[in-house]
């Protein structure tokens, strides 16, 4: 397993998104779940990483952007990525379009992702689904799994 995790300083210096956004914009509210050392930004115990497991810091919106994410899917002979998280129109999406341009095949678990508002939730999944990705279920996850097994 790969985990990705979106952490940057609280004054947001090595941000690879335009973070002028975040002290000048409209994102500059309520943004400290990302910010290193709070309580938002740590990983609850049932997700953390196990041992030979990576944890891959990411400082933008996508997983593969500046990250070690394509050498250790690639020394780990990976082809596919199934992805999960939040949020769907943003990081997830991100990652999934950086993941097809690394010639991966891209797998979004349609209910382990999520998004502020339904609507451009379910778009994006739309558009995944059309251009970029399979877009599955976690039971037809689950499934594709054992079958590989």
């Amino acid at each position: 397993m790969v985990y990705v995790a979106h952490v940057l300083k609280p004054d947001y210096s090595d941000a690879q998104f335009p973070y002028w956004r975040v002290t000048r914009g409209s994102l500059s509210h309520n943004r400290t779940f990302i910010t290193e050392g709070t309580w938002g930004a740590q990983i609850i115990d049932e997700l953390k990483p196990q041992e030979g497991e990576h944890l891959v810091v990411k400082k933008g919106f996508g997983g593969f952007s500046n990250t070690p994410l394509d050498t250790i899917l690639r020394n780990m002979d990976v082809n596919t990525c199934v992805v999960t998280g939040v949020t769907t129109c943003v990081c997830v999406s991100t990652t999934v379009r950086g993941g097809v341009e690394h010639n991966y095949r891209m797998i979004i678990v349609e209910d382990a992702v999520a998004e502020v508002h339904r609507d451009t939730h379910e778009a994006e999944l739309k558009t995944m689904r059309r251009v970029f990705a399979e877009v599955k279920s976690t039971d037809e996850v689950v499934a594709m799994m054992a079958e590989a097994d």
